[in-house]
């Protein structure tokens, strides 16, 4: 069987522990991820002109959440169908809704305790949309088993040593 899940991104590596969580809870399931970050398209003409999705995500993807996705796709290649960043520019619901329909997404993945980290100075919070939508969304909440994980500074092992529970 095959599934798409989605999964809001900051591009950071915090946001690919529900890439873990998705295959853990469809361990019966080749998955097609889309890591998704919200972002208002320019106002101006000439901003619009020279505008490109791939060359937007080129530079808000770190060294770190490359190197992240790598380590995935080598422990979960055979799970995983496709992983790909992508952008929303829409502005309500409706566009949001069409999205998903397009994108054929069977499911979202998100955390339960959310801070929105703008990341680029167009970015937008893509939770309300997530919160309304009537795709299937499972919230995971992060829980530290003992040892402190500083996300910031060791999110790569945070990805392999965390532990989460469906909230």
């Amino acid at each position: 069987m095959r599934k798409t899940v989605l999964i809001p991104t900051d591009f950071t590596v915090k946001s690919l522990n529900l890439v873990k969580s998705a295959l853990n809870a469809n361990d019966d399931c080749q998955l097609e991820i889309i890591l998704l970050h919200g972002i208002y398209l320019p106002d101006s003409i000439s901003e619009l002109l020279f505008f490109r999705k791939k060359e937007v995500i080129r530079k808000l993807e770190n060294t770190a959440f490359k190197e992240s996705c790598e380590l995935l796709l080598g422990k979960y290649g055979s799970r995983i169908e496709s992983i790909s960043a992508d952008l929303f520019s829409g502005y309500n619901q409706s566009a949001f809704e069409n999205y998903l329909e397009g994108n054929r997404v069977d499911e979202i993945y998100a955390f339960s305790e959310y801070d929105f980290r703008a990341c680029h100075k167009r970015s937008f919070d893509l939770m309300p949309l997530i919160e309304k939508t009537s795709v299937h969304l499972t919230k995971v909440k992060w829980v530290d088993h003992g040892r402190r994980h500083d996300l910031d500074k060791n999110q790569l092992a945070a990805l392999f040593f965390g532990h989460f529970s469906p909230s």
